[in-house]
């Protein structure tokens, strides 16, 4: 099983990560089960990723969803004043409508690039739901321990913005 696995990933070119607040990978029934997928272009690209592990050894996609990226307005850096230094990210944006929730929010960190999806989940409501942006501020702590002094870059859907280390955080 775990060679089948393998081979997906590695002929897919895309990568698991997981936050801790997630769900990690199931396999049961012959059924594998991914919470989130990201691609080289987009940290958490898709959610919910189920596969079918075929007589034949193939697997076959039973489903994926692509979710909609929230409307960001806004990042600004808050530097916490402690040590070692913690960086939180506060992000003003607006939800399509106010029947849309926020998903959980999706992190990694390569080549001093922090980069966060925030998605959105249209909610299941039997009522109209009314047609005007529904704001929202959230606090996105980014996990900086253990990085040297630099400078480094934040990227929340569309928006960008940058933080200064000045020594190491250690």
């Amino acid at each position: 099983m775990s060679r089948y696995l393998v081979l997906l990933l590695a002929f897919s070119g895309l990568s698991l990560n997981y936050a801790a607040a997630e769900e990690t990978p199931s396999f049961q029934d012959n059924t594998l089960s991914i919470p989130r997928v990201d691609t080289p272009q987009q940290v958490g690209k898709y959610q919910f990723v189920q596969f079918r592990l075929a007589p034949d050894g193939r697997w076959d996609l039973l489903q994926a969803s692509e979710p909609m990226q929230a409307y960001i307005d806004q990042i600004e850096v808050k530097i916490l004043e402690s040590f070692p230094v913690q960086i939180h990210i506060l992000v003003s944006g607006n939800l399509p409508t106010p029947c849309y929730q926020l998903d959980p929010i999706n992190k990694r960190y390569a080549d001093n690039h922090f980069e966060v999806a925030i998605n959105t989940t249209l909610l299941q409501t039997v009522i109209a739901c009314i047609q005007v942006l529904q704001p929202f501020q959230v606090i996105v702590p980014l996990d900086i321990y253990g990085l040297l002094a630099g400078s480094y870059q934040v990227h929340v859907n569309d928006k960008s913005t940058s933080f200064e280390l000045s020594k190491d955080n250690q």
